[in-house]
């Protein structure tokens, strides 16, 4: 790093650095940080406050490292997210769990709801079908069963990112089953009406499958995310299928996300 002893400032006033506003100099008021010549930086001070105001947006707007060079809060711009620790994840990451012990559906093909949240160890949870289709039905009225689906669903309270769906699945038989997961997004009838607990507009979130699944294994499977963007106000469900016959099945799923 150079030194500006001994040196003119008609010759080194370009590196030098000061505010915009040369009559009040810092104030109460949030002013530019600029270089000699008038060129403007991404940064803003006050007596108060400091503002990162990026003159394009970039992955690093602002970054704080430790001694050793790595990177521990990171600012992207770009993407409207803040990373923090040493692994970077976004600060608004949270866990989504559904879970479900000995779950059986009536013939094969159907996709299960595994339960949200908790164990799935309450044996008088229902065991709800989703569908019969190659992904869960899109639209979902469970009429006598409606009321159980209460146990099934996590209500999106902020927009939010899937960013990973990583699924441990078991059955409690000998016969290797082939198991398909599907993670879903569903608008909710909530008008105060018979209605209400409705699901349409499903969307496939994330979807994989796990195949030779018997009880002398425990399968993880990492889910394909298909659409990661889930707005406030929608319900999410999580689905197991078992195309091989109807084996229990044990599953946890754990889902990763962020608050957009």
């Amino acid at each position: 790093m150079g030194s500006l002893a001994g040196k003119s400032p008609a010759n080194t006033y370009k590196s030098l650095l000061k505010v915009a506003d040369e009559t009040n100099g810092v104030s109460g008021t949030l002013s530019t940080v600029e270089d000699g010549e008038g060129t403007s930086s991404s940064l803003s001070v006050s007596q108060g406050q400091i503002m990162i105001y990026p003159n394009s947006d970039t992955i690093r707007t602002l970054r704080v490292r430790n001694a050793s060079g790595t990177d521990l809060l990171v600012v992207d711009t770009s993407n409207s997210v803040v990373k923090v620790g040493t692994s970077q994840v976004s600060a608004t990451t949270q866990l989504l769990n559904f879970a479900g012990y000995r779950i059986v559906s009536g013939s094969t093909s159907q996709h299960m709801f595994v339960p949200c949240g908790g164990n799935g160890f309450n044996a008088s949870i229902a065991e709800i079908n989703g569908g019969t289709g190659t992904d869960p039905s899109t639209s979902l009225d469970k009429t006598t069963q409606t009321d159980e689906t209460v146990n099934m669903l996590f209500n999106v309270p902020y927009n939010m990112t899937i960013d990973a769906v990583k699924v441990f699945a078991s059955t409690d038989q000998d016969t290797d089953c082939t198991l398909n997961y599907h993670l879903m997004s569903y608008d909710m009838v909530a008008d105060g009406t018979t209605n209400d607990g409705n699901l349409s507009n499903g969307t496939v979130l994330a979807d994989g499958q796990a195949t030779s699944v018997d009880r002398n294994v425990l399968k993880s499977t990492d889910l394909t995310i298909q659409s990661s963007s889930v707005t406030s106000g929608k319900v999410i469900a999580c689905f197991v299928e078992n195309e091989t016959n109807t084996d229990d099945i044990n599953i946890q799923v754990q889902v990763k996300y962020h608050i957009a």
